[in-house]
């Protein structure tokens, strides 16, 4: 709109007295306004895309990971995964070595002899009576002389040590006793049906006769008194 047609409308208009000249005075005044404003956007707009343009962001630069990193991570992964390995395993490959190692051999208590000589290092000696059919001789933890016989269908055990206290083969409590021999203090024990024991001392050194197979009171009896008589 220009000059002529804002003036033709306002005669139109009619307002009053004074009032149309300043109407139009406003209206031109807000035109200028507006104009001044329009190249300073522009001028405003395009600067700010020169800006935009002009401005480079620098991202940084990635380095590439030194092999010697790398390599080692993976080398304490492998490590890792090594230690969970035999942590898992090793229950099984102890149970495996303990298989695998030998037994022990312990020394047996027994030391076999030919006789009854054997014994006199002990500072005495025994012998199976006249008669006795399988005679074995040995020495028991270095200490007790030992004479496995047969005699009469029975199994007997001799034994004598310079100790104190039951190192027979039979142990337990008596279930009857009687004496044998007062001069050697000796003693009939039954400790069951099929199980005797006669036992005495002399000259500090301890005896033991015992039979598991039911030998007949009078029979043990009789060889106590044999074996006793030879001492």
């Amino acid at each position: 709109m220009n000059e002529n047609e804002v003036k033709t409308a306002f005669d139109r208009i009619e307002p009053e007295s004074g009032a149309q000249e300043r109407m139009y005075a406003n209206i031109l005044k807000k035109a200028a306004a507006q104009k001044a404003a329009a190249p300073e956007e522009k001028t405003d707009a395009s600067a700010a895309e020169n800006d935009a343009s002009a401005t480079v962001v620098s991202l940084p630069v990635r380095r590439p990971t030194p092999m010697w990193k790398r390599c080692s991570a993976m080398a304490a992964c492998l490590a890792l995964v090594v230690t969970v390995t035999l942590g898992f395993l090793s229950p099984f490959l102890s149970r495996d070595s303990e298989a695998n190692e030998p037994p022990v051999m312990v020394g047996s208590p027994f030391e076999d002899v030919q006789s009854a000589e054997d014994f006199e290092p002990l500072g005495f000696s025994i012998d199976a009576p006249e008669g006795a059919e399988d005679v074995t001789y040995c020495i028991y933890d270095g200490a007790i002389a030992r004479v496995d016989f047969t005699l009469s269908r029975h199994d007997y055990t001799y034994e004598a040590a310079k100790l104190d206290g039951n190192f027979s083969r039979a142990d337990g409590e008596a279930i009857g006793s009687v004496s044998l021999n007062a001069e050697y203090d000796a003693t009939l024990d039954r400790l069951s049906p099929d199980v005797w024991r006669a036992h005495w001392s002399k000259d500090g050194v301890s005896y033991y006769l015992t039979n598991f197979d039911g030998a007949e009171e009078s029979a043990i009896t009789g060889v106590a008194d044999t074996l006793m008589e030879s001492n």
